[in-house]
This record gives C-alpha cells, structure tokens and sequence, in this order.
C-alpha cells in the first residue's frame, strides 16, 4: 500500500493507492495547529488507511520549504511552528524510513501536469490559491519522465511598495494580493460567499500581474489555477488574461495526493 499526505494551512488529505495511479480512499480534515497534535492525526490516519500494515511509500506534501539534505523545514509561513524544525515535529519517524518530502504546492503541480489538465502539455505552470499562494513549473521529456522547478511564486512581487502578505511578511507579492486570507482582507468577505463579477475582475486583475510575470519565468504553455479559489473559477475565469491558455484544474482539492503517487511512482521507478 501507497500512501499520499497533503498537508495544507488548513486542510490535510491522506490519500492511500495500491497501484500509484488511482485513490483507493481518502481521509480529509482540517489541519490542526498544533503539531504534535497534527503528528498524532496523521499518524492515525496513516494506520487507519493501511489496516495497522507498514506502508510500501509514504509522500509527504508540505506547505513550506524542505531541506531533504539535513531533514528540516525551512521557512513554512502558513505553518510557522515546524518552521526550521525537523521532519519529525509533524511527522512520524517511523514512516520516514521509506518516505519522500516535497512542498505542497509543488506535489499539487506535478498531479495536474501529469494526470490533470496539463496532461497534453510539455511545460505546465501550476499555482494554487488557497490559504497562500504557491505554485511549480512541471517540464516533461522524451522518455515520459519529468522535471519540476518550485521556485515560491507567490512571493513575485507584484505591486511595489503594497500591502503585507500577513503569512510571509513581503510586501507588495502575489499571495498578498491573490490568497484566500487576502481576499478577505481586501474585499471583507470570504471568496466562497462573493459573487460580485466586480470584486473577481478586480482579484483577477491581480492575478493577471502575476500571470505575466511568472510565464516570464517559466515559459509554460499552460497555467493551470488549483487550490480552494479554483471552486470558484466560473466567477472569474471571464478575467483571466495571460500569454497561454489559463484553465482549471481537473482534481482540484486532490491534486497534491494525486502528485504525490505520481512523484512515487518515478521516484521508485528510478531506482
């Protein structure tokens, strides 16, 4: 058995597969504060979706940085409290042993440009709007493997000079303009109770700056949307302009424990 951890700022998904292409089923609920008491929770679902058994391969999705090389968390702004600490504050050692630690966001990417709707293009831009704003380039070669670049796009600033993202302290980036907390901070509401076209066309005019900046970069031919604003893409679709085509994502809140099975499958695969 395969197991899949999507960790977010407010959500986790455990995900479980026997053949590291399709969910076999999948534990939801909201991401404790606490770590350890966040480390017990996964753990139990872990267990739960493994009948007690060891699982073959564990991929953890994050919502920070990681350094696989020294086993800690680098900066996790939308979970400060395992920020630089190791792997072992929120996960259990015992399934580390076999076990792989990528970003959330990135994980995210590599299950929409694989399986999702980035799956008939060779270089696919992801980002998910949801507690933060993250994203990853997914590049696929010849041989039907693939690359991925997570360089923290929702740090590209955008407006000099603007407002604090309130998680990661830049001023003036994409996630202080496009993240679900910040759009509740800009337009006082919560974007699942907005359905003013004004208040989306003015949000989608942020995320158009970011748009153009970020395929600067990357040169995808495709951006994909994910993360919890994406359920509200028929409110803001009309909106969106970019270099490329920019359409939903297809596994939309799964998207990182779908990644994670497909980064499994190549991570074993290569070895």
């Amino acid at each position: 058995m395969y197991i899949s951890v999507d960790m977010g700022g407010t959500k986790t998904r455990i995900a479980s597969s026997e053949d590291l292409g399709s969910l076999l089923k999948v534990k939801r609920f909201y991401t404790n504060k606490n770590p350890a008491t966040q480390k017990q929770i996964i753990a139990s679902g872990i267990h739960e979706l493994t009948s007690g058994n060891e699982p073959a391969f564990v991929c953890f999705g994050v919502p920070g940085v990681v350094d696989r090389q020294t086993g800690n968390f680098g900066s996790v702004p939308n979970y400060k409290d395992i920020s630089g600490k190791p792997f072992t504050s929120v996960l259990d050692e015992k399934y580390l042993k076999q076990a792989f630690v990528e970003n959330d966001a990135t994980l995210g990417a590599i299950g929409e440009a694989i399986i999702g709707a980035g799956k008939y293009f060779q270089r696919v831009g992801y980002l998910t709007f949801g507690t933060g704003t993250g994203g990853a380039l997914v590049t696929k070669n010849a041989s039907g493997g693939f690359g991925y670049v997570s360089d923290e796009p929702g740090h590209v600033v955008i407006v000099t000079g603007g407002r604090l993202a309130p998680a990661c302290n830049h001023t003036g980036c994409m996630e202080a303009y496009t993240s679900g907390r910040s759009f509740e901070a800009l337009f006082n509401m919560k974007p699942q109770n907005c359905s003013d076209k004004n208040v989306w066309a003015k949000w989608a005019e942020y995320v158009n700056l970011g748009l153009s900046k970020i395929h600067a970069l990357w040169k995808c031919d495709v951006f994909i949307i994910g993360g919890s604003m994406a359920l509200e893409y028929d409110l803001f679709a009309e909106f969106l302009k970019a270099p490329v085509p920019v359409v939903r994502s297809l596994t939309l809140d799964d998207a990182g424990v779908y990644g994670g099975l497909v980064l499994t499958k190549q991570i074993l695969t290569s070895r």
